[in-house]
């Protein structure tokens, strides 16, 4: 049988032993006595409890070493920036998730590529020089790149890199800086923008210090404004300029602008460099620029403005006047309303008297050409008769034979009144006969040459227009043989596009027109009564002339009549 091991000393006295022994040992302590089977024995066990003593150092130096090296892994992987180890030529030797997202492609495709390859083309040489200058100085180096994108938009980034102890590598920290550089664009553009504002305003701006009242800048219609130039005014407080009385009403303001942040004068006297006082309205307003406070003057040249509200005072004045004025002018133009509708009244009724008057002569003419005529006509019969009796005297015979020829006579002129107040021809034949025999006559008794050139269908106008033709030619020619002394004449009637257009010309002497246009004694129409018959039916009447040339009587009637209008 086995022999029962000896019991092991105790855990505690044997760690207190080991201990002791290490301490010992570490103190360069020797053991003393003989190395008996006991003492090597407890010396083992000893040692084996230094050994788990330092096994259990060595685990729990691990665990806190791995957690150590899973916080640094995520620190390092999922910090802000993007960390990246590289090599003196760019190639990517190491780099975390962060650098993996910024740059948009899986971290074990970079693993060994080379960076400036991920730099936009024109900048790969800026970056190749940025390393040199990395490994070449053991300071670190800051440079902003851009890298290629597959968006619209490039990545700005910026590098601060510093080469590792050995010289072999250096570690380069990558921050996005898109966000920033858009925002110190924007930030440009706004200041351009601003500037360009200032610069091209037209009102006038002044940029002042809060602590010292003075003038830092100016605009150009500032400097136009007052007539100073601009380093003229910069340095100068407000009132040395002639915009406020005196430097007690400049504190003043400035004190309202450090009270309230804003300060407005509507009326203020502004006094140029010439000695020319302006109207102006100023408004002041305090604010920070880049944390440093500033204070704007915005003066605007109101003196227009003030020109404007005086013409306005003086046109309100005279509003109630012409509102007097309107109230006459309504008067007035309701009186020449009455007027016109009087003056159209008296239109129609000379209408009416024109249209009674060539009924009455159509009834006249009819009256002497069947009555009168065939009156006479029966008693230059009876006197026949008489003649023929054979128991008459001579004496008696010679009577009769005289009173024929007075009764033959009296039946010409009661013919020829007849004709002149309505000749049967005209409503019989037509205007063309009627004109023809007018113009026989009219030449017969005048020695006055008339010609007449007519349309072929000139006889399928209405009634109407050939009376009114025939009147104005009559009436028209007999002024020729009174007051032109003319040889000859004209008579052309036309048609076209609706219009029936007729002109009477003459060689005469001519006349002056103007002043012409009332009925003259003597005158059986008159210029007003062939204009009035003409218009009576919507149709015009010119008269063309001047002294020592010729005159044309014009007239266009409408083609077709109105029954209203008709006579």
């Amino acid at each position: 049988m086995n022999k029962k091991p000896k019991t092991i000393a105790a855990p505690a006295a044997l760690r207190r032993s080991a201990e002791s022994k290490l301490r010992t040992q570490r103190n360069g302590a020797k053991a003393d006595g003989p190395a008996d089977p006991k003492r090597l024995l407890h010396e083992l066990q000893v040692h084996q409890v230094e050994l788990e003593m330092q096994n259990t150092e060595l685990r729990t130096t691990r665990d806190a070493l791995e957690v150590a090296l899973e916080n640094y892994t995520e620190i390092y992987d999922f910090a802000p920036a993007g960390y990246f180890t590289l090599t003196e030529n760019g190639t990517i030797q190491m780099l975390n998730l962060s650098g993996a997202s910024l740059i948009g492609i899986e971290r074990s495709r970079l693993v060994g590529k080379n960076f400036g390859r991920l730099i936009v083309a024109e900048e790969r040489p800026l970056f190749t020089a940025f390393l040199k200058q990395v490994f070449a100085s053991k300071e670190k180096q800051t440079r902003d790149f851009e890298l290629e994108s597959k968006g619209p938009a490039r990545l700005a980034v910026r590098i601060r890199a510093q080469r590792s102890a050995n010289g072999t590598e250096c570690s380069a920290v990558i921050v996005d800086i898109s966000e920033r550089t858009l925002a110190e664009a924007a930030h440009r553009a706004s200041e351009i923008r601003y500037r360009r504002l200032f610069e091209t305003a037209h009102d006038g701006v002044l940029l002042l210090d809060p602590e010292t009242r003075k003038i830092t800048d100016a605009n150009p219609f500032m400097t136009q404004l007052l007539g100073y130039s601009k380093g003229q005014l910069v340095g100068k407080e407000l009132f040395e300029i002639g915009l406020l009385k005196d430097e007690s009403a400049s504190k003043e303001m400035f004190r309202t602008l450090k009270r309230k942040h804003e300060a407005r004068y509507e009326d203020l006297p502004l006094k140029s460099q010439d000695g020319q006082i302006q109207q102006v309205e100023v408004v002041a307003n305090l604010y920070l620029e880049d944390g440093h406070p500033v204070i704007q003057c915005n003066i605007r040249d109101i003196t227009a403005r003030k020109l404007a509200e005086a013409a306005q005072h003086r046109v309100e004045m005279l509003a109630s006047t012409n509102r007097k004025l309107e109230k006459q002018i309504d008067q007035r133009l309701a009186a020449e309303a009455s007027l016109k509708a009087s003056q159209q009244g008296l239109r129609n009724l000379a209408r009416k008297l024109i249209t009674a008057q060539e009924e009455e002569r159509k009834r006249i003419s009819r009256e002497l050409h069947d009555v009168i005529a065939q009156t006479l006509t029966g008693i230059n019969v009876r006197l026949a008769s008489l003649k023929a009796d054979t128991g008459s005297t001579p004496e008696l015979l010679q009577k009769i034979a005289s009173t024929q020829q007075l009764v033959e006579k009296s039946v010409d002129v009661v013919h020829r009144f007849a004709r002149e107040l309505r000749p049967s021809m005209l409503d019989d034949l037509g205007l063309l006969p009627a004109l023809q025999s007018f113009l026989k006559r009219y030449m017969e008794e005048t020695g006055i040459y008339v010609s007449i050139k007519a349309f072929a269908d000139i006889e399928e106008m209405e009634g109407i227009q050939r009376t009114v033709l025939y009147r104005i030619s009559q009436e028209a020619l007999t002024n020729v043989c009174r007051h032109a002394k003319a040889t000859s004449a004209e008579i052309s009637i036309q048609k076209h596009e609706g219009i029936i257009s007729m002109e009477v010309t003459d060689n005469g002497k001519g006349f002056e027109v103007v002043g012409t246009g009332s009925a003259k004694k003597n005158n059986r129409l008159g210029l007003l009564g062939m204009r009035e018959r003409v218009e009576m039916i919507g149709g015009t009447f010119k008269i063309t002339s001047a002294p020592g040339q010729k005159t044309t009587v014009r007239v266009e009637v409408p083609a077709t009549i109105e029954e209203s209008k008709k006579l």
